[in-house]
């Protein structure tokens, strides 16, 4: 009797680890993951907080997959640069990469990239049911779409949200400003209290440093959310000299100018998160990924006081930003590589790595447990859906032309003038369109 009851505990045993087994492919939808067994992947990734966490999982594919991956990190620029290398000389030696939004054109169009929705309709690679792009929205997927081919899906969803000091607004009894003229209203009176003596931060700046990658990122950012864009880059036209172009440029100095802290003046990124994490700024524009700046109590006189609202706008959206993987065009295993894209944005892999990163391209994750209680509050959460359904640009034009650096370092370098005080707003933004007809762009009719 004795034998038999082990002989059905063991038959038991064995029912059990099948049904786990079978519950564990089934969290993986429905298609054979052994199916290239044996095959080698070699990736290239920028070097970056997300790129560490996808490292440390990719044993977890290997063993789903018996596919073994080479899994390569660099900073940005040397990633880039041995991409095209890649991509350009066709020898395939990458099968898949992470790519920046603002090389998604750079790539796509001499065609490095492959097109990905081949194999997402293929029921042997994937199963639609389970891997669920209608989870992505709308706005956000098309940040992968280059003309009518998706040649990459986002793994981030990125762009700016208003920080602002919630124990300041509640002391002043404020509400986070919605459009540009609210922004101006609130700042004077954050000015006003610190004069005062009522609170010892400064209201508000913006990046001032010229460059392309500071004042000129968040300086053409703003314009469009308002609607506006310094230039047309399709026709080569320039509107800086315009009055809007004045108008905006004007609205952007005059914040920093009246409102900044002492010494503002060239400001970087860096010397922006540092003031707002040590409590001397009451507002900050800042990316909705770099909460962390702001959030971590070891190193942030702020944690816990911070509130996150969508920037000001008005008649325009926020220019969206998101990293994708993509598979090189000359890989010669390109299905395998899509088990991996598949893998590396799959609803299982998201879903884990979501709390650790905060700003997920798939919209389930913003409503799961573990990322709620992992994010600052239910108002950033809210904010950020709020943006990706709503207050984000995936066709931005300056993002996606290899001008747009050439054509900021000018008009940034000239707004820098206007905060030091060196030029008024009319005479720099004079002097940056004269800059950019030198380098081939045309004056509009007035």
């Amino acid at each position: 009797m004795k034998k038999f009851g082990g002989l059905v505990l063991f038959i038991f045993g064995i029912l059990l680890i099948c049904q786990v087994s079978a519950a564990d492919e089934s969290n993986w939808g429905n298609i054979d993951w052994m199916q290239f067994k044996g095959t080698q992947l070699n990736v290239l990734a920028t070097s970056m907080p997300v790129s560490e966490v996808y490292k440390s999982k990719i044993a977890e594919f290997e063993e789903l997959t018996g596919i073994k991956v080479n899994f390569e990190l660099l900073n940005d620029v040397d990633r880039k640069k041995k991409q095209l290398v890649d991509y350009a000389s066709g020898m395939g030696e990458y099968d898949v990469a992470n790519v920046g939004f603002s090389n998604r054109e750079e790539f796509a169009q001499p065609g490095y990239m492959e097109s990905l929705q081949p194999y997402l309709d293929n029921p042997k690679l994937t199963d639609k049911d389970w891997y669920k792009i209608d989870d992505y929205p709308k706005d956000v997927l098309a940040g992968g779409i280059s003309g009518d081919k998706l040649v990459m899906i986002p793994f981030t969803a990125e762009y700016f949200l208003l920080w602002y000091r919630k124990d300041i607004f509640s002391l002043l009894n404020l509400t986070p400003p919605k459009t540009p003229t609210e922004l101006k209203d609130i700042a004077a009176k954050l000015e006003a209290a610190r004069k005062d003596g009522k609170i010892e931060e400064f209201a508000f700046i913006e990046r001032t440093m010229s460059g392309a990658s500071e004042g000129g990122w968040n300086l053409f950012c703003t314009a469009h959310r308002l609607g506006f864009d310094f230039v047309d880059f399709k026709d080569m036209v320039s509107y800086t000299n315009t009055p809007m172009g004045i108008e905006i440029m004007s609205f952007y100095t005059e914040l920093c100018k009246q409102y900044g802290p002492p010494g503002s003046a060239n400001w970087t990124w860096t010397d922006i998160g540092a003031a707002a994490a040590q409590g001397k700024l009451a507002m900050v524009v800042g990316g909705n990924a770099s909460y962390a700046y702001l959030e971590d109590k070891n190193t942030s006189k702020v944690a816990g006081k911070m509130g996150y609202v969508p920037p000001p706008m008005e008649n325009g959206k926020d220019p969206l930003w998101i990293w994708g993987w993509a598979i090189n065009a000359k890989s010669k295993n390109k299905e395998a590589a899509w088990l991996l894209v598949q893998w590396l944005t799959s609803p299982n892999l998201i879903t884990e790595m979501a709390p650790l990163y905060g700003c997920p391209a798939r919209k389930s994750v913003y409503l799961l447990p573990e990322y709620i209680e992992a994010m600052p509050s239910q108002e950033f959460i809210d904010s950020q859906l709020w943006m990706m359904e709503n207050g984000i640009d995936p066709d931005t034009q300056f993002l996606l032309t290899p001008m747009y650096g050439e054509v900021a370092d000018l008009v940034s370098k000239e707004m820098n003038a206007v905060v030091a005080g060196i030029k008024t707003v009319e005479q720099a933004c004079q002097d940056a369109e004269a800059a950019l007809v030198k380098i081939g762009f045309k004056t509009s009719v007035q």
